[in-house]
Parts: C-alpha cells; sequence; structure tokens
C-alpha cells in the first residue's frame, strides 16, 4: 500500500482563540490530504483519502507537535478537499478532528437521503 499527503493550507489560531484557550504562545494548524493506494480483496486496486490536522505550539524556544490522521474518509479527493475546507475555516484541531469530521459526515448522509 502507497501513502502520500499533500498540503491544502494552514492557519494560525487569533488572538481571541488564543485568550479563550488560555496560551499565549503562536498556535499554527495545518491541513492535508492523505491518499492510500490499496489492493482489496478482489486484488483491484482503489484509492482512499484521508485526512490529517498538525498543529504546532512555538512556546519559548521549542516547537511542540500534535496530530490525528483520519485514513480511508472516502474515495473522492474533491469531497475530502471540500471537508479540509470546512475544517480550515472553523480552525479545527486534532483533537477534535474526528468529533467534527463524524459530523460532517453525518449531515451529508442525511442530505443525500
Amino acid at each position: 500500500m502507497e501513502a502520500s499527503r499533500t498540503y491544502h493550507g494552514g492557519t494560525f489560531l487569533g488572538w481571541d482563540d488564543l485568550q479563550e484557550a488560555k496560551i499565549n504562545h503562536r498556535v499554527e494548524l495545518e491541513y492535508y490530504q492523505t491518499k492510500n493506494d490499496i489492493n482489496n480483496i478482489l486484488n483491484e486496486d482503489t484509492t482512499k483519502y484521508g485526512i490529517e490536522v498538525l498543529k504546532k505550539e512555538y512556546e519559548k524556544d521549542r516547537i511542540y507537535i500534535e496530530s490525528n490522521n483520519i485514513k480511508n474518509v472516502c474515495d473522492s479527493s474533491k469531497k475530502v478537499i471540500e471537508i479540509i475546507n470546512v475544517l480550515k475555516k472553523n480552525k479545527v484541531t486534532p483533537v477534535g478532528l474526528q468529533d467534527v469530521l463524524d459530523d460532517l459526515l453525518t449531515q451529508q448522509r442525511m442530505h443525500l437521503d
């Protein structure tokens, strides 16, 4: 299985966000689309896309990094990029990724029914 990731933008948390979280240093969020080429049980090649969120905290002379990677979200690159744009807009962190992703996918399923 071959895996790769593509950067789809980043943002810094604003002063209001930092004050609310009682943080007094810069925090950067980066968003990636991941791609897994999978060989399924029928020996057919399939591509699945996922999402990775990386958080970097710049505190004094150190950088603390936290990440979360959700694999195999769907088989549509376009759909994953749309989801990443929502995550960026709302400044979703690695800790919140799974819950927000679950909510977004549930909403999408409800709109399809």
